[in-house]
């Protein structure tokens, strides 16, 4: 069976790695990677083997413990271990005096990770899967192929890993950096094509653009730098995500975000992690983490857990929330990033890889050339602590407090974690709505708490209830089993008055991009593999396909991962309002909900497959009373200018003849 150049190149890259491990190596528990779903491709016993042999991981060193992630006091570094299953009580890691760390130990951290495959559950109500294999479109002389290669843990080991290596056997030579990318094909196998493959997958640049930097060396500025006497977004802002290649507007970088210099804890929930770029953006080294992530099974949870102690990366520990049941994901995003003085909230609708923040592949120079292929939305707010230094109550919390903290809870995270946010002072989010999904099935109260019923409760609190008219505009990333009912279900939750599932079509218009717009975008259809509708849903008899419009970005070849809620509207009273929603949440039931009504009339259970979090952040009054509107009109989608950057080109085109893009079509 011929193989592909991308193929090919795996497949080089299996074997040279299959060799570097003596045949008795304990295999690993976790699940090997599929290079393909072709059954060609898994009848080839080569690859299987090389394959296999490649992801095993070395098991005879000690576990590390894992690191104990407190905000209530950064400076903790022990606690129970039976609070943690999976991670041995050894001694805590410390990062302010590293100079006992034995040189032994750092070179069996970097022999000892080896690469895994992402698993994830294999039931997915909702579409959204990684792209796997993003090829960028280039001109005829620049050939490359970008690819997310999304790892779990193994972004300290490789170029430690394979730069020993290569050393040992004498093959580690400088070369200049090419102008150009190139993919150095060579067809024919040799020990020669071993190094090679290995080396131009492993090795960065020699300014270590990629790498881990020494602990030892920090820089004095870094030393010197103290923590942000004043709080950048005290009130809230939403932005977009950098775009490479593309004008700065209301937009942030990663960096700018994370503000590594004084970042002492991450809390970081993602579907989706890319660890190498990660720790690129925050050092473990040097910062302690919790990464939340995204596992439906024990299994795969422990394999998680294991690669997490045995890969011995610093300062990091894995969690999951609650995954069982009709739970299918864990899909919210979310990241606690707590400096010395005052805790940064943030709430995007991008994972934790480097296309969702507008990054694409480097050259083996470090340099990036390839304009950004996808954007999203952050809403951030900066807290400060509290001025007694005391824990406060969580009773005395906003409404945008309460329900981080019932969030927080609901995840079983420690009460280091949970509780630490009663550590600062959220009085500044009294205007903000933060609105959760919690997995699981909801009664007797809870179900008015989340989902889309949560949404509708904060909006009561907030005072944007009872509308008299409402119009909604919802771009989204995935798209759900869509009908009228929902639809209607949904427009109650954000405030409007009941209506027919004939009228509520009216005032909907659903952001998605058509199949042309993706394939014609800077990276190609390959890129739009987190852009998700099943054709069958499409066809169905109920969905409303006259409320989609075409999603294109103002920015020009960029495909979107936004899940952003435009409403707008008059108050019964007449007085205009306008708000909008940015999250993790997709426009479906796996997202919001789903509560049907029992034949004594009543409300059944809300039942809620992922967990999904996001903010409303309203249009200040200021802005509203300036609008000169006239007798049954609404705000113009100009009104959110100042208070969120719409994205995408609106009112859009109807989508007429033209087909969306579907998933694995």
């Amino acid at each position: 069976m011929a193989l592909s150049d991308d193929e090919d190149e795996q497949l080089q890259l299996a074997i040279a790695l299959s060799k570097q491990h003596p045949s008795d190596t304990p295999p690993s528990t976790a699940p090997v990677t599929n290079l393909g779903d072709s059954s060609d491709d898994n009848d080839d016993d080569e690859l299987q083997r090389a394959v296999e042999l490649s992801k095993r991981h070395l098991t005879n060193t000690a576990p590390s413990t894992a690191p104990v992630i407190d905000l209530v006091d950064s400076d903790a570094e022990t606690e129970d271990e039976n609070e943690h299953p999976g991670f041995s009580a050894v001694a805590p890691v410390n990062l302010v005096d590293d100079e006992d760390e034995d040189e032994d130990f750092k070179r069996a951290i970097a022999l000892s990770l080896q690469d895994q495959g992402h698993a994830e559950s294999s039931v997915q109500t909702e579409l959204e899967v990684r792209p796997g294999t993003c090829e960028v479109k280039t001109s005829a002389d620049i050939p490359t192929t970008q690819k997310v290669i999304t790892t779990n843990f193994l972004g300290l080991d490789r170029k430690a890993m394979e730069q020993e290596r290569l050393a040992r056997m004498g093959k580690r030579k400088r070369e200049d950096e090419p102008e150009k990318p190139s993919k150095m094909v060579v067809r024919k196998m040799s020990p020669d094509r071993d190094v090679a493959v290995v080396e131009r997958l492993a090795t960065k640049d020699s300014q270590g653009t990629d790498s881990i930097p020494d602990p030892k060396s920090t820089s004095k500025k870094a030393e010197e730098s103290q923590d942000h006497s004043s709080l950048r977004y005290p009130k809230g802002v939403v932005k977009r995500t950098w775009a490479f290649k593309h004008p700065r507007t209301n937009d942030i970088k990663i960096e700018e975000l994370v503000q590594k210099e004084t970042l002492k804890i991450a809390v970081l929930s993602s579907f989706d992690f890319d660890a190498e770029w990660a720790y690129e953006k925050i050092d473990p080294y040097k910062h302690k983490q919790v990464w939340i992530m995204n596992a439906k099974g024990k299994d795969i949870q422990d394999n998680w857990r294991e690669t997490a102690v045995t890969s011995r990366v610093p300062n990091l520990r894995v969690h999951f929330p609650p995954m069982e049941g009709s739970i299918q994901k864990m899909h919210s995003k979310l990241m606690l990033l707590i400096h010395g003085e005052h805790m940064r909230i943030v709430v995007p609708t991008a994972n934790w890889t480097k296309y969702d923040w507008g990054e694409t592949n480097k050259t083996p120079g470090g340099h990036m050339w390839q304009g950004a292929v996808m954007e999203n939305s952050a809403f951030i707010v900066d807290v400060p602590r509290r001025k007694d230094g005391e824990i406060g109550n969580s009773e005395d919390l906003t409404g945008f407090g309460k329900q981080l903290l019932q969030f927080l809870e609901a995840q079983e995270l420690s009460e280091n974690v949970s509780r630490g946010i009663l550590k600062f002072d959220l009085s500044s989010t009294q205007h903000l709505g933060f609105v959760h999904s919690i997995g699981g099935s909801h009664s007797d109260g809870a179900d008015k708490r989340t989902g889309f019923p949560g949404l509708r409760t904060t909006l009561r609190r907030l005072g944007l209830a009872g509308a008299a008219q409402l119009e909604i505009d919802y771009a989204s990333s995935s798209l759900g089993a869509l009908n009228p009912t929902f639809l209607k279900q949904m427009y109650e939750a954000a405030g409007g008055a009941a209506i027919s599932e004939t009228e509520v079509l009216k005032r909907w218009r659903i952001y998605f991009p058509s199949k042309q717009t993706v394939e014609q975008s800077t990276g190609g259809a390959d890129c739009g593999g987190t852009i998700t509708l099943n054709r069958a849903y499409w066809n169905a008899a109920t969905f409303p396909k006259q409320c989609l419009r075409e999603y294109k970005s103002t920015r020009s070849g960029v495909l979107s991962h936004n899940k952003i809620l435009l409403a707008r509207g008059t108050l019964k009273d007449g007085k205009p309002f306008a708000w909008a929603y940015v999250g993790s949440a997709n426009l479906s039931e796996s997202a919001w909900g789903r509560q049907k009504v029992l034949k004594s009339g009543k409300l059944g259970k809300l039942v809620i497959p992922n967990w999904e979090c996001g903010v409303v952040v309203p249009v200040p009054g200021e802005v509203l009373e300036k609008l000169e509107l006239g007798k049954g009109e609404v705000p113009p989608m100009s009104v959110f200018e100042g208070t969120i950057e719409v994205p995408f080109q609106y009112p859009g085109e109807e989508y007429g003849g033209k087909e969306p893009w579907f998933f694995r079509d």
